[in-house]
């Protein structure tokens, strides 16, 4: 057999014993328990984040707790929030937004059960983004799930945020999800990762859209309003303003051959837009976590565009919040992105995008505006710099008609996103 075939069997073999050991320490602490009567008010919320690490160095995580955490004081002015976390970093940042850290990612799920009744929550949000499909690591998937079905087991409102679900789902999470509290709701984003779920598995599901829809944005803060200063005086110069993100995780473990191709069809693409049309670009940062973050792509374009495009050129190194992210995408005409949440941030201002993918994410996505699928571009064509010039000066000059289309469907995405907290919503309340 081939040595790469064996290890793949390796990692299946070990993958299978770690979630088997998860299942079986659930059903020991809290399965055939019966479950308690729930609590119908809203005082205290558990968030369990799909990045317990670091916790907000993926600003789409940050957009979708910031999102939950506003719509649900309009109910409960006064909620308590905590958030599950497994390292120092991840705990300093829960203090930095106001969140209890509760230290229980890396504990047996007895132990978990033990501290989320220490913390005596009422309700509970999954972030399961785009994880729960197993594709990064089935056993994190896998012990997400169970330590939601544990709080659910407990008399906890639980609901999994509408996450997406790629067309390569990780068949050893299928009887975890199968197995869940029929109490939690599980919410999918998209219609596309709506289908795929439902064959998947046997588990009741609701589509939804994307919670991060919810998030207001914030205009506040030196840099961001030094940003909108610049756009209104590029756009007064009679310049389109053009929201580029790109990241290395286009490509999954990507090689410093595969990042550089990626920078240098960027660095072309928007080097012809330039010369052929009046546009600026506004460099848009929305991940920071190092190796993986947007930086390492945005700073080498940044750095070869700097002396040609000058004054049409704004590349923003502070590490922004998500809501002052959605606020700066506001001042865009329109925006290209590899980020999902980028994206999500940008359509919920009324803007335009077009997507660099990967994972199958952004179908679905486009599918609640009706919105053409030509502006979805692989990974591998991103980095061929004449397909990536193509779908980029097409995008600006189909700008008036594409922000249409948004902002007609812009309202009832909304409502969507409002369904994904109908089951952590005190009994009084309507979403």
């Amino acid at each position: 057999m081939p040595l790469e075939y064996l290890k793949q069997l390796r990692r299946r073999f070990f993958a299978w014993r770690d979630i088997s050991a998860l299942i079986r320490q659930l059903a020991h602490h809290v399965r055939g328990m019966p479950e308690p009567s729930e609590s119908m008010a809203l005082r205290r919320l558990l968030i369990l984040p799909s990045d317990p690490w670091t916790l907000v160095g993926a600003k789409g995580d940050e957009a979708m707790m910031q999102a939950v955490v506003g719509r649900l004081r309009q109910y409960s002015s006064d909620l308590q929030v905590g958030v599950i976390t497994a390292t120092p970093v991840a705990h300093a940042a829960a203090g930095q937004l106001g969140f209890v850290s509760v230290p229980a990612w890396d504990c047996s799920l007895g132990e978990v059960a033990s501290q989320i009744e220490a913390f005596h929550p009422d309700a509970m949000v999954v972030l399961g983004a785009d994880v729960l499909d197993g594709y990064y690591n089935p056993v994190t998937t896998s012990r997400m799930l169970l330590m939601a079905d544990a709080a659910a087991r407990h008399g906890v409102r639980v609901s999994i945020l509408g996450f997406s679900f790629n067309n390569r789902p990780n068949s050893l999470v299928k009887p975890v999800f199968e197995g869940l509290s029929k109490r939690m709701a599980i919410n999918v984003r998209d219609r596309v990762s709506f289908d795929r779920f439902r064959a998947f598995c046997n588990a009741p599901c609701r589509l939804v859209a994307d919670s991060a829809f919810m998030l207001e944005a914030d205009f506040s803060g030196d840099t961001v309003q030094a940003v909108e200063r610049w756009s209104t005086s590029r756009r007064a110069a009679g310049d389109v303003i053009l929201g580029f993100n790109m990241h290395p995780m286009l490509f999954r473990h990507a090689s410093s051959a595969q990042i550089n191709a990626l920078v240098g069809s960027a660095v072309s693409a928007l080097r012809a837009v330039a010369q052929r049309r009046r546009v600026s670009v506004l460099l848009l940062s929305h991940d920071y976590r190092g190796h993986d973050g947007d930086d390492v792509c945005l700073a080498p374009i940044a750095l070869a565009l700097a002396d040609e495009l000058g004054p049409q050129l704004n590349y923003p190194t502070t590490q922004f919040s998500a809501a002052q992210l959605k606020a700066m995408a506001s001042f865009t005409d329109g925006v290209v992105t590899g980020r999902m949440h980028l994206a999500i941030a940008t359509l919920g201002m009324g803007r335009p995008v077009a997507a660099l993918t990967y994972q199958d994410k952004f179908q679905g996505l486009f599918a609640h505006f009706e919105y053409p699928e030509r502006f979805l571009l692989t990974p591998a064509a991103a980095a061929q710099a004449s397909s990536l010039t193509a779908m980029v000066e097409e995008f600006v000059d189909r700008l008036p008609e594409l922000t249409k289309c948004v902002r007609d469907h812009l309202p009832a995405v909304r409502e969507a996103s409002f369904l994904n907290l109908e089951r952590v919503l005190p009994s009084n309340a309507v979403a």
